[in-house]
């Protein structure tokens, strides 16, 4: 037999959208992560729980509390956006509990706090980010090597619990607002999203 007859003979895989059976998209996200045997990621239970006493309610004043910039949001299509701000504001959440579970004193450690850093820069929540390099600027790094990409090992970082957790709770009351919209952005955050006009420049020769 010729290869290109063995490769003509046999079975052909189903199409893309005939090896699922959901056509939710969580439904499907569901359904692939157990396929074969796997397992749904389950999330920690919070042992610390966020109070959001004096968050601002209008999209106005949050978005100036907590100085996001919407560009990267805009930029999703609608249900990607939804989907993807149904998580953010379940990991804001999560995140912020494993940060306040290390507190002793006014300090917290390196590593969760780094770890909340760059969920809270990922989408440009910039004042809640600013609290956290605070944190990391008044902290002495020399004795405690980086053993890995964001891990050093008993290094705790003094911080701002106040400021952190009034910041914390406006971005997730911001998140929630957008997610009781199935995603839709609030009025506030149209004149905040940079918008570049890409043009093509050609030096004359």
């Amino acid at each position: 037999h010729t290869a290109a007859a063995l490769t003509a003979a046999a079975p052909r895989p189903p199409k893309a959208d005939e090896n699922w059976k959901s056509k939710d998209p969580k439904a499907l996200a569901h359904e692939i992560a157990t396929f074969m045997g796997g397992e749904w990621p389950t999330r920690p239970v919070r042992k610390v729980q966020l109070a959001a006493d004096g968050v601002p309610t209008g999209d106005e004043e949050l978005f100036e509390m907590t100085m996001l910039n919407p560009t990267l949001l805009s930029e999703m299509s609608l249900k990607t956006r939804f989907l993807f701000l149904e998580v953010y504001l379940e990991d804001l959440q999560d995140v912020y509990s494993e940060v306040m579970e290390t507190l002793k004193g006014d300090k917290v450690t390196y590593d969760s706090l780094r770890k909340f850093k760059h969920l809270a820069i990922s989408l440009a929540f910039n004042a809640v980010s600013d609290v956290c390099q605070q944190a990391f600027d008044k902290t002495d790094f020399d004795p405690f090597p980086e053993v890995a990409p964001d891990e050093r090992p008993g290094c705790v970082c003094p911080l701002d619990v106040k400021a952190f957790t009034q910041q914390t709770a406006a971005a997730v009351a911001l998140v929630k607002m957008m997610v009781d919209a199935e995603g839709e952005l609030p009025p506030a955050a149209e004149p905040r999203i940079v918008r570049v006009e890409k043009k093509f420049y050609y030096d004359d020769i």
